[in-house]
């Protein structure tokens, strides 16, 4: 059976938490962009409307459309992203290929295709065991040869990175172009790693969202990548058609009062279908918090404005849907794959030297 490229394309768009998977929010939502370009600054009081002695500010009109405008700009910046790192990797693989004698394809077929591994057997037979589900009636024997395939281009993209990175490194390259960036506030809510360091991950996401569930385990991958590079904190956005999402925000809380928090966090994502406030109760009792206190905590209702709190800031900074992450500002939504962290944790990291 002979392989198309766009059937690796579509095995790969199947399985690969790197497409955009996020729940999509209720439109209408207000926020702003309170970091940007200028002229988009809450404070810029230049009218974008009269009517009559009514005037409307470029400011209020920014704040209702703060979604739009996030990805207006972040769709701008990502297209000339992509066409600087093509100038970039053509102009350090040049200096290389003058620098050793080599041409570009010899230095190609050398240093990147040459070692990219193919995939063992076991490889192939895991990937499909994890997500076999998604393939309906296909078999691991029908599905080999594009998984495969998949695989191999996986391992090459790691590769080419990772000697890109190098010449990067050994020809000096500082890149200058700066992301849309949006100011988000950590509040005082949970978070994981240092204070001071580089990066500060700050993620909106919904309990009930099984898209957030999905990223956890990437965000995990994340953060035993980078250690102690990365602060990762995380903020409450229930979306109003999940009907237990609001509670279990609020449960997180109660169980952060007895000092479990990412307990209850990594329990509720690992069991979804368990979110009623009964359920809840139980799931609390199962990691070691005291029942009675969590419940009564739960009843009151005593952290509904916290969560509150969270989903309006996650407005104003633009949210739209579930999971949305801002890496030192810069806005990711969905759930992705490490290798989108990692390109723009590794930008960041690049950028701060």
């Amino acid at each position: 059976m002979q392989l198309r490229s766009k059937q690796i394309v579509y095995l790969a768009a199947l399985v690969s938490a790197a497409a955009v998977f996020a729940c999509g929010a209720a439109t209408g939502e207000t926020g702003k962009e309170a970091k940007g370009k200028k002229a988009t600054g809450a404070a810029d009081s230049t009218a974008a409307a009269v009517i009559g002695d009514k005037t409307i500010t470029l400011a209020e009109l920014d704040a209702k459309a703060a979604g739009p405008l996030v990805k207006v700009r972040q769709d701008e910046y990502e297209a000339r992203r992509q066409v600087l790192e093509s100038l970039i990797n053509d102009e350090v693989m040049a200096k290389e290929a003058a620098a050793t004698k080599k041409t570009k394809e010899e230095l190609t077929k050398s240093e990147i295709t040459d070692k990219a591994p193919d995939p063992a057997q076991a490889d192939v037979d895991a990937f499909y065991e994890a997500n076999k589900a998604r393939f309906g009636a296909q078999t691991k024997e029908q599905l080999a040869p594009q998984i495969t395939a998949m695989l191999k281009n996986q391992k090459m993209a790691d590769v080419q990175r990772a000697y890109f990175k190098s010449l990067r490194d050994k020809y000096g390259v500082k890149t200058m172009l700066e992301p849309p960036r949006v100011q988000v506030a950590q509040d005082d809510d949970p978070a994981k790693g240092p204070a001071k360091a580089p990066i500060t991950i700050v993620e909106f996401s919904d309990y009930q969202c099984p898209y957030c569930s999905r990223a956890e385990t990437t965000v995990t991958d994340v953060l035993k990548k980078y250690g102690d590079k990365i602060r990762l904190v995380y903020r409450d956005y229930p979306l109003s058609f999940h009907q237990n999402a609001n509670v279990a925000a609020q449960a997180s809380e109660c169980a952060d009062e007895q000092g479990k928090f990412w307990e209850m966090h990594g329990a509720m994502f690992a069991n979804q279908s368990k979110l009623a406030s009964t359920d809840l109760v139980e799931t609390a009792a199962t990691i070691g918090l005291e029942k009675d206190k969590f419940k009564a905590c739960l009843d009151s209702g005593k952290y509904k404005d916290e969560v509150q709190k969270d989903f309006e800031d996650g407005q104003k900074a633009g949210v739209t849907g579930t999971p949305t992450f801002f890496i030192n500002g810069i806005p990711m939504v969905g759930a992705r794959d490490v290798n989108s962290f990692a390109e723009i944790i590794d930008s960041e990291l690049e950028r701060g030297k």
